[in-house]
């Protein structure tokens, strides 16, 4: 696809100087910082309260202000807590060090009534902003506040935090314990991040463990402040849980947060990328994600903006107002629902479609192609891509992933492919996939020199597969950017043949995911970073045989050994939220067990949920060789995850109707985030020759799929 000429723009932002905690760090006093347990009346609840305070080196011998760290302590703990976990200890040495300013650090006693979901009265909330109030006119406080703390205590530091976002500089949450009906929407810390502005100021911090309880309401506000816009620090840490023994571990992760917050920022340059003419105010076709379209003609398009009547076109009153503005007339006929109603419009009936802008496009939508080809790759001829000063489309945030289903260049594969050649053998797919920034191929064979004369040496007997060297042009006339190594066939040829077909793919530049050289190059992630998205890609063989897969056990079965990551629940419990808080999106795909079905069986279903719970944002069934049904899951954490429990066969030799038939899942991944899914089935030819179905075979395969097997 070209693109504009980029300009680059150097913008330079002078950030905010906090008051100068500067100062008081380059004193470097010698003298310890001291803690006491202090009493005080609370006007709020009648009585008499405790708290802990530590006053840094050099509160004493000079007259300088300090910032004010208010720390919190869970449930059934006291004002204890933080000393007991070490933080005043860090805390000291750090600013003896120079690498923390020095701070006052408040820890009030929560007693019974930090654990009452009452707000704005007789509360805790109101116990502490009393207590700040009092400690600032008793303590040479500098105004800058930050808040955090630990399970309940984290949730009382997100509520005050987001209350009054401009009387903190930061909030932080340590296992914080959130749940959806632990308050209403004035005071929930889930409903108040939901509104704070994208521009805030405020730094966050969220992190938990991997075996954290409170895990699902964390999840909850990570997306939540992503949903909204809101940068903040989300980190989840491998085996912790909720408990003093895995808050004590990462209490220097802690400091170095607060830290941070109170150092002097000092000047930055934003280097900031303007592309020149390349944003658009896009229209496209769209459909139920169920429907039984994948294209539509640009003549229909043509006339349909002259004002033809078309009886199949709904159209929401908004959109039907701003492209009248844009100088089109639709046919008075034309369809109109509220805004409301479109979706249900379009997902009751199959044949209808609509025109929305881009950015109205979701998981439940999708877009149709334009005479079989993309509309974002015919964009300088469409009539809907309007060039805009405030643009819905950008080409440079824009990443199309397609992925697809069993290949396996054996068996009756292997002699088709000698028959019609690789040229042709790619010749119905190539135009497709070559459009995508990353074209993915699930690989089940290896390149082997006996291949493919069996010899006492393969592991798979008489139903071993392997790749032909010439074959392997293939990969590259597809333009593959990623192969999945995860086939269960991929050592049949045994281990050395693998191996050589490892050195072969790295020396063609392709990303491997799923399979490697030992355990750790099997399951360690694939990142990609394409277009303004970070995508941590992970991928797992679900079935077998055992010596598919990689081991690193001398004493096991099949002894030390490459091959393929295997799905093992414990390892991706762990290693999916931890992909998950490094990344925009994670990805998985499964070689999972072979269902002679259209329709996953239960085990599958409730498998590939647990997927989507521990962090998979979608998850894709490679191995599966015949198509499969979709899922929209809705997460625990309040995400949609995208599941299609199956692919079918892409280069397979299986002749029954459905083993011939498989779908391309394009993934549009638009600023780091999934908006839709861009299907198109095809159907293999001539044993070895995929091709994308069209006209009634294309109906009739998507009518198979949604309407006689629809799971919707």
């Amino acid at each position: 696809m070209p693109r504009s000429t980029a300009v680059f723009i150097i913008i330079a932002l002078a950030s905010l100087a906090l008051s100068s905690p500067a100062k008081a760090q380059d004193l470097l006093c010698a003298e310890a910082g001291t803690v006491s347990r202090e009493t005080y009346f609370s006007a709020v609840s009648s009585h008499e309260r405790k708290y802990t305070l530590y006053l840094p080196p050099c509160y004493q011998t000079t007259a300088e202000a300090f910032p004010l760290l208010l720390l919190l302590h869970g449930s059934d703990a006291d004002d204890s807590q933080w000393t007991r976990l070490g933080l005043l200890g860090a805390l000291e040495a750090a600013i003896h060090q120079g690498s923390a300013p020095p701070m006052i650090v408040l820890m009030p006693y929560g007693g019974s009534i930090a654990n009452k979901n009452q707000f704005n009265g007789i509360s805790y909330d109101s116990i502490l902003l009393d207590l700040i109030d009092q400690v600032e006119a008793l303590y040479r406080a500098d105004g800058r506040r930050a808040i955090g703390g630990i399970s309940r205590g984290g949730f009382w530091a997100y509520h005050l935090g987001l209350r009054f976002p401009t009387d903190f500089v930061a909030i932080g949450g340590h296992s914080p314990y959130f749940d959806g009906d632990h308050a209403e929407q004035a005071d929930n810390p889930l409903d108040l991040a939901r509104r704070l502005p994208q521009d805030t100021r405020l730094l966050l911090w969220l992190d938990r463990g991997t075996n954290d309880h409170a895990a699902n309401g964390i999840d909850q506000m990570h997306v939540v402040l992503r949903q909204a816009g809101v940068p903040h620090d989300y980190i989840v840490h491998a085996g912790g849980e909720h408990s003093e023994a895995s808050w004590r571990q990462y209490v220097d992760d802690y400091l170095g947060f607060y830290a941070s917050v109170f150092s002097d920022a000092g000047e930055s340059d934003l280097l900031e990328t303007v592309e020149a003419d390349d944003g658009y105010e896009l229209w496209l076709p769209a459909v139920g994600f169920g429907a039984l379209r994948a294209s539509i003609e640009s003549t229909r398009l043509t006339e349909l903006l002259a004002g033809r009547y078309d009886a199949s076109l709904v159209l929401s009153e908004s959109s039907i107002d701003r492209l009248r503005r844009r100088g089109i007339a639709f046919h008075p006929r034309s369809q109109i629902v509220p805004d409301i109603k479109l979706f249900y419009a379009l997902w009751r009936d199959k044949q209808r479609y609509t025109l929305l802008p881009f950015d109205e496009l979701h998981l439940r939508l999708r877009p149709l192609w334009l005479d079989d080809i993309p509309v974002v790759d015919q964009l300088a001829d469409y009539p809907l891509a309007f060039r805009s000063d405030s643009p819905n489309f950008k080409r440079e945030l824009l990443t199309r992933i397609t992925l697809s289903g069993t290949t396996a260049l054996a068996r009756h594969t292997l002699p088709a492919l000698e028959a019609i050649g690789v040229e042709q053998a790619t010749s119905g797919i190539g135009a497709y996939v070559r459009r995508s920034d990353v074209f993915h191929i699930t690989h089940e064979a290896s390149i082997a020199p006996s291949c493919p004369r069996h010899t006492a040496a393969v592991l798979g007997g008489n139903n071993s597969m392997c790749m032909l060297q010439d074959h392997a042009r293939l990969f590259d006339l597809l333009a593959v950017d990623v192969v999945d190594l995860t086939g269960n066939h991929i050592n049949d040829f045994g281990y050395r043949a693998f191996e050589a077909t490892l050195d072969h793919f790295e020396a063609q530049g392709f990303e491997l995911v799923g399979g490697g050289r030992n355990l750790a190059r099997a399951r360690q992630p694939l990142i990609l970073e394409r277009n303004g998205s970070r995508i941590g890609w992970l991928a797992c063989n679900n079935i077998g045989p055992y010596y598919a897969f990689a081991n690193d056990d001398e004493d096991a079965l099949g002894g030390r050994r490459p091959g393929n990551a295997y799905c093992r629940g414990g390892w991706l419990r762990e290693a999916l939220p931890l992909l998950a808080a490094e990344v925009d999106l994670v990805l998985l795909t499964v070689q999972y067990r072979e269902f002679d079905a259209f329709t996953p069986e239960r085990q599958q279903r409730l498998d590939f949920q647990s997927f989507a719970e521990w962090g998979a944002d979608i998850v894709i069934g490679t191995a599966e060789h015949k198509p499969m049904t979709f899922e929209f899951y809705q997460t625990r954490r309040g995400e949609t995850a995208f599941i299609h429990y199956g692919l079918g066969n892409l280069f397979f030799d299986q002749l029954p109707w459905g083993n011939r038939r498989f779908f391309l899942d394009t993934l549009y991944i638009y600023a780091g985030s999934l908006l839709t899914v861009e299907l198109f089935p095809g159907i293999i030819e001539d044993r070895a020759r995929p091709r994308l179905l069209s006209g009634d075979d294309r109906y009739n395969f998507l009518h198979f799929i949604f309407v006689q097997k629809n799971e919707f």
